[in-house]
């Protein structure tokens, strides 16, 4: 156009119209002088500041601070990971704030709406949109397809410093387009999704969260209401933390109650949450639309049936966590398949594998399953599938036991119910791995089993468990549940499970110390065996009063009833319960000071343990010839005490190791050697106290004085 005017008006005309500015047209009939042209100068737009304002009660996570920075700083890009209302916005914020400065081209905010009470998460379209407008883009300029905007989005953020914060995802096609190519951003994303796909395919980092630490929740609860008002109740302040379980939301809701009601001692607002039936109602009154029940609901919308089923059977299941092998029997599916759904649960934040192997449920998330349980009606109810995993515990331990404890009195299982299937073990440290992983689930389970009425359960789930607390010395915990399977059989006419609890019972008495209890139980053991028409139970019934009258001090009676289980064991050819028998007449006989038949008894034993290759026994046979050479020449003693220890030591037997280690201590002393002396009663006193045996722990703290005062006495100790 400008050569068109420069024809018709001659060099004199200085103005041109440069074609393309912001698409203006000037149009006119007839043109006199110059034509002025004065574009409009695109103004450049204020970085944006999306941020939502900075969290003021936000406490501790020193840690997950830590790993955000590290993620962010090698790769750009993190994913933020957690149950929902733990906090991962408010980690997300606080650094944003934190770290502002960093960021001066500005910053971008989305809530992406993955897990939200508004139903349909937001779209990447919809977002990217609205950041290309936040960008100074105007609207008419904005390609319509989702390709055309990403391309257009990362141009116009290429080189610059900004914080892209991409909140409540629920999966990664949200997220991909709202990447920028170029490395000087960084993108934090929040979500209860732990999105894989974001981690191999961009390399994100995972800033995984879990709840508050209890000084982190404390610190949370003062800024909130004020260290004054926590000072003044700290037992309800303890119980208010307990109930709240670490969650932030929960916290954040107890401490807006109180600030709201002044006037509310904290006393009362604890016992409001006292109960856990009512405790998720009381925590929603704030705001049904958006209280704890509301923001677990979202993640549980999403779950397919299969899913949905699983999780309500986990927060029904007794107990603190899971392995996979028992959510298996749980539910009914092969390991695969309930590996397939507990990776989708933890995915979502419902579950979480908190060590390798074992998942777990949130207290308050727990207590929203257990009421969607309630509420959601199935065909065959909860019982079946706690029943498996009944089975499951009780035919795994079983298995277990057997390895502990092989020669034990024989006890007929129930089929396991279909669905179960049974944990395989191979060998001693397996069995004692297991127990110790799942000893606090056993207790749980046979509490489930009395609840629910499953009689032969209860006194079977203490059964398998009587050789793992033997060996490690959970003297109180066997007392209990033998106790409570001596509620079942009480009223039972089967004369096996009568005579296996009583003498069991009269056992875990025994080692407490009360004779008078134990006693009675074991006498009624004998009666109960004799109906049972059974030799073994016969002889362990008379074994088991040949130690109570051992532990109670009557030795003359006490090797009477041990022979008595001798002869028995040897009509029904038990070779390994035939050398138990053999160790306890050797122990009596050396008490009575007759060591040649204490000699004679070990030797046999120790035969017959290394015969059978059952390490356990050898190394008692090896602890009791040490206490019998003591009374006659320390030298030997020592070299039995060392070999028996490093037996039970290599077994992870630490109830009996204890005592070996007091004894070794004894016989360090009488040959003067004072440092090993005093290194192995402190050995010995740490497990003694581990295992609460105040009696044996005051005895070796006198000892460890008198050794100080270089007048320790040689004392005879417990005798196993």
């Amino acid at each position: 156009m400008s050569k068109e005017i420069d024809e018709v008006l001659g060099s004199a005309v200085a103005n041109t119209v440069a074609a393309g500015l912001y698409d203006n047209v000037v149009q006119a009939g007839e043109i006199n002088g110059g034509v002025h042209l004065h574009p409009q100068t695109a103004s450049r737009p204020a970085p944006p500041g999306h941020l939502p304002p900075r969290p003021r009660a936000f406490a501790g996570r020193e840690r997950e601070t830590r790993l955000l920075t590290a993620a962010l700083t090698r790769s750009g890009i993190a994913m933020i990971c957690g149950a929902g209302g733990i906090g991962k916005t408010w980690l997300a914020l606080d650094w944003a704030y934190r770290n502002i400065d960093r960021f001066p081209d500005g910053q971008l905010f989305a809530d992406l709406r993955g897990f939200d009470a508004a139903g349909e998460p937001k779209t990447p379209y919809a977002v990217l949109h609205f950041f290309l407008q936040a960008l100074g883009v105007e609207s008419g300029r904005i390609p319509l397809d989702i390709d055309g905007m990403a391309c257009l989005y990362r141009s116009l953020v290429a080189g610059k410093r900004m914080l892209i914060l991409l909140d409540n995802v629920r999966e990664i096609a949200q997220v991909t387009p709202l990447l920028p190519g170029s490395s000087n951003c960084s993108v934090m994303i929040t979500g209860r999704s732990r999105l894989v796909g974001l981690l191999v395919q961009h390399d994100a980092r995972l800033v995984p969260m879990d709840v508050l630490s209890a000084a982190d929740a404390h610190s949370m609860l003062a800024r909130r209401l004020g260290a004054a008002r926590i000072a003044d109740e700290p037992a309800a302040v303890n119980e208010l933390l307990d109930s709240c379980a670490g969650l932030p939301l929960a916290l954040g809701v107890v401490a807006g109650r109180a600030t709201a009601n002044p006037w509310f001692t904290l006393t009362r607002l604890a016992e409001e949450l006292r109960d856990a039936a009512t405790r998720l109602g009381v925590l929603d009154e704030h705001d049904p639309a958006t209280g704890l029940s509301a923001v677990f609901s979202w993640s549980y919308a999403a779950l397919t049936d299969r899913e949905a089923e699983t999780f309500l059977l986990m927060c029904l299941a007794p107990g603190q966590d899971l392995s996979l092998p028992a959510v298996a029997s749980l539910v009914g599916l092969p390991l695969d398949g309930a590996a397939v759904v507990l990776r989708e649960l933890e995915r979502v934040s419902l579950v979480q594998e908190h060590v390798p192997g074992r998942f777990r449920v949130h207290d308050l998330i727990r207590l929203y399953g257990i009421q969607q349980a309630r509420q959601t009606p199935t065909p065959h109810g909860p019982e079946a599938a706690l029943r498996r995993l009944a089975d499951f515990y009780l035919h795994t331990g079983h298995i277990a036991d057997q390895l502990l404890d092989p020669d034990s009195q024989p006890v007929d299982l129930e089929p396991a119910t279909e669905g179960c299937q049974p944990a395989a073990l191979g060998s001693r440290q397996e069995a004692l791995a297991w127990f110790e992983v799942e000893h606090s689930q056993l207790l749980a389970v046979q509490e489930l089993a009395h609840r629910s009425g499953w009689r032969q359960h209860v006194w079977q789930l203490a059964w398998i468990q009587h050789a793992y607390h033997w060996s490690c010395g959970h003297l109180h915990h066997d007392l209990t549940i033998w106790q409570l399977a001596h509620e079942v059989v009480r009223e039972s006419d089967d004369p096996v499970a009568k005579s296996i609890v009583h003498q069991m019972l009269g056992y875990a008495y025994s080692r407490l110390g009360m004779h008078r209890q134990a006693l009675r139980f074991v006498a009624d053991a004998i009666h109960f065996a004799g109906a049972t028409g059974n030799h073994a139970h016969r002889a362990a019934a008379y074994h088991a009063a040949a130690r109570v009258w051992g532990h109670q001090g009557d030795t003359v009676e006490a090797l009477r009833h041990a022979a008595a289980a001798l002869r028995i064991y040897r009509v029904s050819h038990s070779p390994l319960r035939e050398a138990f028998a053999l160790n306890m007449i050797g122990n009596f006989a050396s008490r009575l000071g007759d060591f040649e038949l204490a000699q004679r008894s070990y030797e046999q034993a120790l035969s017959l343990f290394r015969t059978h290759h059952y390490r356990p026994g050898e190394a008692m046979i090896l602890d009791s010839l040490g206490r019998m050479a003591a009374a006659v020449g320390h030298t030997e003693a020592l070299g039995h005490y060392q070999r028996a220890l490093v037996l039970r030591q290599e077994l992870g037997d630490t109830y009996a190791t204890a005592e070996t280690l007091e004894r070794l201590g004894q016989t360090y002393r009488a040959l003067d050697q004072n440092n090993r002396a005093g290194a192995a009663w402190r050995q010995a006193l740490r497990l003694y106290r581990t295992q609460r045996r105040t009696e044996d722990a005051d005895r070796i703290e006198s000892q460890l004085e008198l050794l100080k005062a270089g007048t320790a006495t040689v004392d005879g100790g417990p005798w196993g």
